[in-house]
């Protein structure tokens, strides 16, 4: 029985090395819409404005109006804001500027002359991804590069930075661009070129290595059969711990 599970290990391991070994040449396909991605003269931020969401917060400026001035107002789920003095305004989907227009024109029905300003107070709304062996959504600053993102967090040994995938939606979340990155080649020779600034909802894949992928296949397929074989070959490494290499017995007695 033991040397049939032996059997079964090292069968199994064979096809798998075999298989990987037919794959370490592949990978996601080589994809090219670097014109998307780049830009010239190249950005140091993002160029989209930015579009409040909830939950969002903002603080109104607005010196000539104390009542309304440096409230700091959470967009509600529903996408309102409620502000003294104006009641609710829907603030989603508008940017600081255009909510800033409708807040002065309503607040004029008490003042006669006053300038109203919007500012961000908390981006809370707005992310990008990343997915593979480097996970989770980061919020969107408008300033992070590929390569901040790829090492915000480290990139753990499992990574196959050679082989990064960089997916853009557009703003009905249909997919229309992607690109291949070296990251490595990025990091060892110093070529930022393909270094863009991150847009939301950027989607950055690292996938894993051949020999991680290796590793994990050989751990799944025999992680069922594991407590078998070591319920069948226990006695047996207990047997020989307790006899001597002569064959005596060293129980004590």
């Amino acid at each position: 029985m033991r040397q049939g599970f032996s059997a079964y290990r090292g069968l199994a391991l064979a096809a798998i090395v075999a298989m990987a070994a037919s794959m370490v040449g592949c990978g996601p396909p080589k994809y090219t819409d670097y014109d998307d991605f780049m830009k010239t003269p190249r950005p140091i931020v993002a160029g989209k404005p930015y579009v409040i969401e909830p939950p969002d917060s903002v603080r109104v400026i607005a010196p000539s109006a104390p009542e309304i001035n440096d409230q700091v107002l959470q967009v509600r789920p529903d996408g309102f804001v409620t502000l003294h003095l104006v009641g609710d305004i829907f603030a989603a989907g508008k940017t600081p500027s255009q909510l800033a227009s409708e807040i002065e024109e309503k607040i004029l029905r008490y003042y006669q002359d006053v300038t109203v300003q919007v500012e961000m107070n908390g981006f809370n709304s707005k992310f990008y991804y990343m997915v593979g062996e480097i996970q989770g959504p980061r919020t969107f600053t408008g300033r992070d590069t590929l390569l901040f993102a790829f090492l915000a967090n480290g990139v753990p040994p499992t990574a196959w930075p050679e082989k990064v995938v960089v997916l853009r939606p557009n703003e009905r979340a249909e997919l229309i661009r992607r690109m291949s990155v070296d990251m490595r080649e990025m990091l060892e020779t110093g070529d930022l070129k393909y270094n863009f600034v991150i847009e939301e909802g950027d989607i950055i894949w690292t996938p894993i290595n051949p020999f991680a992928w290796i590793g994990r296949i050989i751990q799944n397929l025999l992680s069922p059969v594991d407590p078998i074989i070591n319920a069948y070959t226990t006695p047996y490494r207990l047997e020989n711990q307790v006899t001597s290499p002569r064959g005596q017995n060293n129980r004590g007695f």
